[in-house]
């Protein structure tokens, strides 16, 4: 008579940190995936969370470059040529 035994080996900590992380990245993506929907319910037309990044970087560029809060003429520079090369990449993609 044979004497074989199978062990079998279950890594639950691998498993509850992978559900973790994956947790965290679906909580992470939520804004992102809220205003992809959101934009494309203002356009009438479907808008790709890249193009919901340049958008919201095109907003976050017109802030910075309207209200100047800095001091620095540079910075305000910087600010402008960000807000001109967001509405580029808006219209491009």
């Amino acid at each position: 008579m044979k004497k074989e035994m199978t062990f079998t080996e279950q890594n639950t900590s691998y498993n509850d940190l992978s559900r973790l992380f994956s947790d965290g990245c679906a909580w992470l993506q939520a804004p992102v995936m809220w205003l992809r929907r959101y934009y494309s319910a203002i356009l009438e037309r479907e808008v790709s969370t890249k193009q919901a990044s340049y958008i919201t970087q095109a907003q976050v560029a017109f802030v910075f470059a309207a209200f100047p809060i800095m001091s620095s003429l540079l910075l305000h520079l910087a600010a402008v040529l960000w807000f001109a090369a967001s509405i580029y990449m808006c219209k491009r993609a």
